[in-house]
Parts: C-alpha cells; structure tokens; sequence
C-alpha cells in the first residue's frame, strides 16, 4: 500500500487524478478504494525531492557499507525511513513541504546515530497521525479496515508494536465521526494485534538509552512542545471535503510526540530507536521550520 499523498506543494488541493487499467479500459480512481493510499506524483517537487532522498540515502548507504564504512543500516532500511520522515511530517505540517525536506536529513543523521527504525511500527505511526490529522478528509473505506487491521496483526510480532496501534486508535476515534464503526474497527485491531501476540509469544523487555537515545529523546520532547498547537491551515483535503482543521493537525502532532515517549516508556532505548528515524525526524523538521518562521 503506497502512503504518501498526491498534493501540489502549495498545500492539498489537487485530488488524486487516477490510473488508468488498461489503454481503452475504465478509469480507476485510487481515492475511490482508498482513503489512505496515495500514489507519488513526480509532477510535484516536494515528491521528486522525496524520490531523490530516499535514493541518495540507500546508494549512499550502500556504498559506505560496499567501502568497509559500518554504517549500522542497510540500503532499503535507510532508503524507506527517510521516505517514513517525509511522509510523516507531511501530515504533521500539511501547508509546508519544508518541513518534510527537513525532517529528511534529519532522518538519515538519527538513523546513523541511533539505529535502523522499526518500519512496521513507524507504519502504524504514520497511519494514525494521517487519520489524527484528517488530510486525506474522507472515512475509512473496506479496503482501509482490511489493511489497518492487518497491520495490527503484523504490529502484535513486534515487540513494541502496540505503540503503533496505539497510534492507529486514536486515529481511527479521532477520524471515525460514526461512533459504532469507530468501535467495530478498533476492536478488530485490538483483537488481530493480541491473537499475533499470543501466537507470536512475545515478550517486552526495557533497556537503558545510551547517550544517543537520551539526546534523541529530548529533541523529540522539545519538538513536540515547540509544535503545539498548530497554525491554521490554509489547505483542502484532498478530496476537496474542506479545509484541513487545525485542532485536527495538532492532534496528529500529539499522536506523534506520544507514539516517542511510549516507545521509550515500553522498550527505553530500543523504543527510542524505533522511531528515531522517522517520527523524531518528522517532529525534529517541523520544528525547525516553525522557529525559522517565527513559530507560525
């Protein structure tokens, strides 16, 4: 399921234009089975800047690791959490593409320093603050539930994986405006997330941060104060179904913030790690850009 948004890099207010199945055949429109997947428009810079980060870090990466250079990463596992950075700052702040461009290097200086992220648990992050944040500003559709579910299975053979359906919870109630629907896909995520844990065995232990950890802690901390609350945003949603609301946006980047602290509250440092390439990132760009623009 490809996660990042077709939108021009003015804001969110271009729909999701489609496929086309075959030459002759119907056209597809994506955001009519999905609320949540978008396909990645080079028409865009702030997509063709993503793109081209994402492939300078796994070559990069790759020929550090190729020149006897311990890098700690793998070329994919850098590649895809840069992507994650970018795509979750993009929600964090959906009227600037700057501080997805920041949170990008960001990912790759925390991803060398701290560790490879948990792409799975980033996932689920990434997930729950696009609902928190209601960019997209239509519902779940079937398709949605089946992955959002699915996902939580996969999340409950992790070992802090419940940090990511934490994070699709209160996304699902925040986006849901049907209470009972509300309640029907969180409990079958909760359910699929403690069947893979009872079948999976896992098991929680909690390590001590190194020095990395407790420094990346704090950035994430001080960046989730710096970023609440959020400026009003100028955007549409994607579907045109209105403005993006900024008590939404904020809720997304509490989601965030949280999603950090109950890693390191789970797991400690390995918590920290998990997100540290991705939704610290995404945190530490987005701060960034609001003290350089007078924290508007």
């Amino acid at each position: 399921m490809a996660l990042s948004r077709l939108h021009p890099d003015s804001g969110r207010g271009t729909k999701n234009e489609g496929m086309t199945a075959t030459e002759h055949g119907p056209k597809v429109n994506v955001e009519n089975l999905s609320s949540l997947s978008r396909a990645v428009d080079p028409r865009y810079p702030s997509n063709r800047l993503v793109i081209a980060g994402a492939l300078v870090a796994g070559v990069a990466t790759a020929l550090a690791n190729l020149f006897g250079l311990d890098t700690g990463l793998g070329p994919f596992s850098a590649a895809v959490g840069v992507f994650l950075a970018w795509a979750v700052a993009r929600e964090l702040d959906p009227d600037h593409p700057a501080s997805a461009a920041l949170a990008m290097p960001a990912s790759l200086v925390f991803l060398l320093a701290i560790g490879p992220a948990s792409l799975l648990v980033s996932l689920g992050v990434l997930l729950g603050v696009r609902l928190a944040a209601g960019t997209v500003g239509a519902p779940l559709r079937p398709l949605d539930i089946i992955g959002v579910v699915g996902l939580a299975a996969f999340l409950g053979t992790n070992p802090i994986g419940v940090v990511g359906l934490g994070a699709m919870v209160i996304g699902v109630v925040v986006d849901e405006p049907r209470r009972n629907r509300a309640f029907l896909i969180t409990a079958s995520a909760v359910a699929a997330f403690v069947a893979a844990v009872l079948v999976s065995g896992l098991e929680w232990t909690w390590t001590t941060p190194d020095t990395a950890g407790w420094i990346t802690l704090v950035i994430a901390v001080v960046a989730t104060v710096l970023v609440i609350p959020a400026a009003l945003p100028t955007s549409s949603t994607d579907l045109r179904t209105g403005r993006v609301l900024r008590g939404r946006v904020t809720a997304a980047r509490v989601v965030a913030g949280s999603a950090v602290v109950a890693g390191f509250a789970l797991a400690g440092g390995a918590g920290i790690a998990a997100l540290a390439g991705t939704a610290v990132a995404a945190l530490a760009g987005t701060g960034i850009r609001r003290i350089g623009a007078g924290l508007s």
